[in-house]
This record gives C-alpha cells, sequence and structure tokens, in this order.
C-alpha cells in the first residue's frame, strides 16, 4: 500500500513539536562564544605600547573560539596593551585599518614595550 505524499510533512511536523515539546532543540555548529572586554582579565598590566610579531587576528574575546574583529598588522607600537588573561592579552589597536578597535590578541605574537611602563598613548 502507497503511503499518501503528506503522510512525510505530518511526521516530520509532529518529530518537530515532540522536540520543541521536550526541550530538546537542534543546533548546526558550535556555540558562538559572547564578547568580553576587560573584565575578564586576571593580570593587570602597566598600559604599554607594544609591536607585534605578525599579523594576528584582533578577537572579542581571550581564545579562539572568539569571533575575530579583524587583524593587528605586523608592526612597532601597533598595539596597546592594558590587561591579561591566561595567554591573551586585551588592548587597544592602534595603526591599521582597525585602529581604535578594542579586543584581544595572543600575548605570544606580542613584542617588548615600546614605552616606558604607564606611559599612555598619545
Amino acid at each position: 500500500m502507497k503511503k499518501p505524499k503528506f503522510f512525510g510533512r505530518v511526521v516530520g511536523t509532529l518529530a518537530v513539536g515532540a522536540m520543541v515539546g521536550t526541550g530538546l532543540v537542534l543546533t548546526t555548529g558550535a556555540p558562538s562564544a559572547s564578547a568580553v572586554g576587560s573584565s575578564a582579565c586576571t593580570k593587570n598590566v602597566k598600559n604599554v605600547k607594544v609591536s607585534v610579531s605578525e599579523t594576528v587576528h584582533l578577537r572579542t574575546g581571550p581564545g579562539k573560539s572568539y569571533t575575530s574583529k579583524g587583524l593587528v598588522g605586523k608592526g612597532t607600537n601597533n598595539y596597546y596593551e592594558t590587561c591579561q588573561r591566561g595567554k591573551w592579552s586585551y588592548g587597544k589597536v592602534l595603526k591599521g585599518a582597525n585602529k581604535g578597535k578594542k579586543g584581544w590578541v595572543r600575548t605570544w605574537y606580542l613584542g617588548y614595550p615600546m614605552n616606558p611602563p604607564g606611559e599612555i598613548p598619545g
């Protein structure tokens, strides 16, 4: 006996209704991480301009799972570091296309201070 065409739609609708009714929700992909600012810092750093050893992502939080806000270019005095969390540094981009944006960069890519500790960039 051949099933009517609407049979598949009815079963699919019932299955979705059952998942929603029980609180089961299907998602695709990894959940996106929420943006976090300096409040996520665990170590304060004397505000310093630093060099960036290679072009890196500026992220919304301290980790690769956070969204990239753009790139920080390689060079001297490109990033202003204010604090850290683990292997990540929070600060502000000083030069380039993302100048003025604040975010997180992997500390590994940050070089020596370019100004005396505590000096605020102009």
